[in-house]
């Protein structure tokens, strides 16, 4: 987990930034777990440069920008740690970076990323899971340093937080009638009808794609339902 260390501590506590579950073979994270919450987004830390992750080795890590049509598309995106500059500069490690397609990064898979910054954040902290997932018909990158890395064939979130927003309460202290989850699954290519509305499925369904189990603190959480019409969608 990491922990930003340059900012005041909430209740004695550093606030956390992120965890990940990384795979050193594929040179990516499956997985990256993070709170959303004005307070992360809210600041004027600008882009940081890409740098090697200090707590990995740097052979199992990207290595520079690719040569082909790809961008170094982060999971957990730099306009969602704007609150400090330690905060910015941890979304920049390479281990946060996949090889994505550019025109995938933006528009599609960034349209996604904009609703959750801006239209399912709340004051009670949403909580997000971004993933890469690796069906077994992947093909590789190759980066400007040299390091072969493998392409994601679909991406995926999964969100948590209280249906009104503002309860005061911590998600684990919820029922799931207070609670409301939802998922969202995309094929890693060009198709533009792409959208959160026609990706949209349940936290369950991602569950058992992946082999992953998420929000294991919240017994309560609503994984097998996804109603799109709670998200506007």
């Amino acid at each position: 987990m990491r922990l930003i260390t340059d900012v005041p501590t909430i209740d004695g506590y550093a606030p956390r930034n992120y965890a990940m579950g990384y795979d050193r073979a594929k040179k990516a994270a499956l997985w990256v777990a993070y709170p959303m919450h004005g307070y992360y987004t809210s600041g004027s830390a600008g882009s940081s440069s890409f740098t090697k992750d200090p707590d990995l080795p740097s052979e199992d890590q990207m290595g520079g920008t690719f040569a082909t049509t790809y961008n170094r598309g982060h999971q957990l995106p730099n306009a969602d740690r704007k609150v400090s500059s330690l905060a910015n500069k941890q979304v920049y490690y390479y281990s946060n970076m996949t090889p994505q397609i550019a025109s995938f990064n933006s528009p599609i898979w960034a349209a996604l990323e904009g609703n959750v910054r801006t239209k399912w954040i709340c004051s009670d902290t949403l909580y997000v899971v971004t993933g890469c997932h690796f069906d077994g018909s992947e093909t590789t990158a190759t980066d400007k340093s040299g390091q072969v890395c493998p392409v994601p064939t679909q991406y995926y979130k999964v969100l948590l937080r209280t249906r009104s927003g503002a309860t005061g309460k911590a998600v684990a202290d919820c029922t799931a009638a207070e609670l409301k989850c939802i998922g969202f699954w995309y094929e890693h290519n060009t198709d533009s009808g792409q959208t959160p509305a026609t990706c949209a499925c349940t936290v369950s369904e991602i569950e058992a794609r992946t082999g992953l189990t998420f929000f294991v603190n919240v017994p309560t959480a609503p994984k097998s339902v996804a109603d799109p019409s709670d998200w506007e969608l």
